[in-house]
């Protein structure tokens, strides 16, 4: 399989972009794989996936990831693997954007970010309502979510 950059499938995240390369049509309905951008502020309540393992690779910027209880600023070349079942959340604490790719077995979660480029369109992220239909719309995509963000005990 050969998946050009202009095959991607775009999506607006509110505060980043998804580029989605492998999903399940292209996989087989075996595993996914995006490229994503995440602008500083973003951030994601802390969850876990019932069924899906995860990886990210930073490619450039920090991305932090809560993991074990404390937060981890990753620096490129840094890959974290979360197994199914793991809380964890992740965030743009700094003040330039991120870029990591993400993948999940099995393939799934990737459904999640057409839903939410809808919701984007008609709901800015600093809408009061918008933390809530993400959770509403996520939760369909085996995420279970446990709480808000964890608070941060250091600077990015």
């Amino acid at each position: 399989m050969i998946i050009r950059p202009d095959q991607a499938r775009v999506y607006s995240m509110g505060r980043g972009e998804a580029r989605i390369l492998v999903d399940a049509e292209r996989s087989c309905g075996t595993w996914w794989l995006g490229q994503f951008r995440e602008d500083p502020g973003y951030t994601t309540g802390l969850h876990f996936h019932p069924k899906t393992d995860e990886q990210f690779f930073v490619l450039d910027g920090v991305l932090s990831v809560h993991l074990d209880g404390s937060w981890h600023d990753l620096k490129p070349g840094t890959l974290a693997v979360v197994p199914h079942g793991t809380p964890h959340a992740q965030a743009n604490a700094g003040k330039q954007p991120v870029k990591f790719l993400a993948s999940g077995s099995p393939c799934g979660f990737e459904r999640y970010f057409p839903e939410l480029h809808e919701l984007v369109a008609r709901l800015s992220p600093s809408d009061p309502q918008f933390g809530a239909e993400v959770a509403r719309i996520v939760s369909r995509h085996d995420t279970q979510i446990v709480g808000p963000p964890p608070p941060r005990t250091h600077p990015a």
